[in-house]
């Protein structure tokens, strides 16, 4: 009973704080329903965002791997998932701060820039951020890089990027960062990077599942890798939860980036992971598609109602998760089960049945369908707002505030 209700405490804390802002992010009942019982499993997320499928992974003793293709994403998961001996944590921020403050004094604004950056890099810094804080984001992604500790390291670098990607005003000269919609609303930013350091600390302590655990990551994988081409060898998963990306909804790259740039990310290397992800709006792909995939078009939307254009962009989308679907179906043990949590979106007014396309995906890949469900999406996580009653019917907006969860099972 006592870790029974350890775990329910737990699994509150993950749905009410979070180490990080991340765009639609995944309920974290619909892991915990799928992984409560049972013994100990593989649990896979090929997509894996901030980490949520990892978290209440580790969280019910299970082994957890996760993939994505956002360097961001990534550093998130792996710092939500760290067990954080949180004194320590405190000393080593005092350290860097104080580093930071040191460096500071003999800054220069030529200087004041991501280390390694190019002129390309160095113009977005000038735009995004006033003088002030660029020397001191400089300093302090100067000092985190010196941490030798690895989950001190990812940690301290998950709070200066919080001090960045956030909805409101942050340290940048940008406005609504966390919901990937920057946009450039301040002269001078509303706080100060070193002011801010230690009060972002301690939401990300106060959001963190594995205080004073063990520290070592021996029962999570968090690695920059591709769903399309998953780095596993054939049948070593149990299960998969993932939450795929929906076509044309949340360009996560175009804020990401701001707090990427700190980490040593070139602005060219972004635009290049953002070209090719799943769900980009580019469509230069003129491969012939397997009579399956135009079938499964057809059943998305009308068709007709497109611009050859959105056309090209929605056979593109169809395309990867198709791949996405092969190689989740390649990894999973016979009768092993995957989980979808999709939203359905729009583009350019036209209503996308994602969900329909996954569900034709997955039965033409050797899936048998478990069960469907829909989930309501909170306010507070859609990010995109449905359209509005003057431009669509009632069902139309219900349909936008869903998530379509599908289950099924490996024949």
């Amino acid at each position: 009973m006592e870790k029974s209700n350890a775990v329910s405490e737990l699994a509150s804390v993950i749905g009410r704080h979070r180490v990080h802002p991340f765009p639609a992010r995944m309920a974290p009942a619909i892991a915990l329903g799928r992984l409560r019982n049972g013994n100990s499993m593989r649990v896979l997320d090929p997509m894996s965002g901030s980490g949520t499928t990892l978290v209440v992974a580790r969280l019910l003793g299970h082994k957890a791997i996760g993939f994505d293709t956002d360097p961001l994403a990534v550093m998130i998961a792996k710092a939500w998932c760290q067990g954080i001996d949180e004194e320590e944590l405190k000393e080593r921020a005092k350290a860097v701060l104080a580093s930071a403050q040191r460096l500071n004094s003999k800054m220069t604004s030529a200087r004041a820039y991501p280390m390694g950056a190019d002129e390309e890099t160095k113009a977005f810094v000038r735009f995004w951020f006033d003088e002030t804080n660029r020397r001191q984001l400089a300093c302090l992604s100067r000092s985190i890089a010196l941490v030798r500790d690895d989950t001190e390291r990812s940690l301290l670098w998950c709070v200066l990027s919080r001090m960045i990607i956030t909805k409101g005003g942050g340290v940048s000269l940008a406005m609504d960062v966390s919901h990937s919609r920057p946009h450039r609303e301040f002269t001078r930013a509303p706080f100060k990077a070193f002011s801010q350091f230690p009060n972002v600390l301690k939401a990300v302590l106060r959001a963190a599942p594995f205080k004073n655990q063990r520290r070592q990551l021996k029962s999570v994988t968090v690695k920059q890798a591709d769903a399309r081409a998953i780095p596993l060898k054939d049948r070593t998963v149990d299960i998969v939860i993932t939450s795929p990306p929906y076509l044309n909804a949340i360009d996560y790259m175009r804020g990401h980036k701001l707090s990427l740039v700190w980490l040593g990310n070139k602005v060219k290397a972004l635009r290049d992971i953002r070209s090719s992800n799943i769900g980009t709006e580019l469509s230069n792909d003129s491969r012939k598609d397997e009579p399956y995939i135009g079938k499964i078009l057809s059943r998305m939307t009308a068709l007709d109602s497109l611009k050859n254009k959105h056309k090209g962009m929605l056979a593109r989308y169809v395309r990867d998760m198709d791949r996405v679907v092969s190689e989740i179906h390649r990894v999973l043990v016979p009768g092993g089960k995957v989980t979808f949590v999709v939203g359905d979106s729009t583009l350019k007014g036209v209503f996308i049945r994602n969900s329909s396309a996954i569900r034709a995906l997955a039965v033409h890949h050797g899936f048998s369908l478990s069960s469907q469900s829909t989930h309501e999406i909170p306010d507070g996580r859609r990010y995109l707002p449905p359209p509005t009653a003057r431009d669509a019917g009632t069902q139309f907006q219900t349909r936008m505030r869903e998530e379509v969860i599908l289950t099924f099972s490996k024949n």
